[in-house]
């Protein structure tokens, strides 16, 4: 298994910022409103626990609460966009080339063990925030579990991992 050390500090960066921009992604694809944006921000908080207890050293540095810190801090240097059309796609570019660069470094200098586990973190974390809250209801009734706009980034974000949306 591969741990920090393993890697150089660009690496690691888009090693432990894609967790984060697979679920800033996914969260303002939709129309969820305040408080369904709450609860796809809060979403993948299960998964990335889970993670950081669990037995893959670099999930557990990945999600270790001062790289979490650090990715939060990075990702808001690097959005500077106030408009949220705008938002959405810089989000969206930026969440496809992060996984690809992420898997292509996994894929070189990580284990078979790695790469799975780290796939399956990221479409963990895209498939709660997109279920969190339902899209164009009223009050919570009617809307769909997972928007148009949801699909289209999953979609994105599986070919960059190349798995099945």
């Amino acid at each position: 298994m591969s741990k920090k050390s393993d890697f150089t500090d660009q690496e690691w960066e888009v090693l432990r910022d894609a967790p984060h921009l697979v679920m800033l992604s996914v969260a303002t694809a939709g129309a969820s409103g305040l408080f369904g944006s709450l609860k796809e921000a809060f979403a993948p908080a299960a998964t990335i626990v889970t993670a950081a207890k669990g037995d893959n050293e670099l999930l557990r540095g990945i999600c270790d609460r001062a790289e979490l810190k650090a990715a939060q801090q990075s990702l808001r240097g690097s959005l500077k966009t106030t408009d949220l059309k705008t938002l959405r796609e810089e989000l969206q570019t930026k969440v496809a080339d992060t996984v690809r660069d992420a898997m292509a470094i996994l894929k070189q200098k990580g284990s078979t063990e790695d790469v799975d586990s780290f796939r399956k973190l990221l479409v963990d974390i895209a498939d709660r925030t997109a279920k969190a809250a339902k899209e164009g209801g009223f009050l919570g009734f009617g809307g769909e579990r997972v928007s148009e706009g949801e699909r289209v980034v999953i979609s994105r974000i599986s070919q960059a991992l190349e798995v099945q949306a």
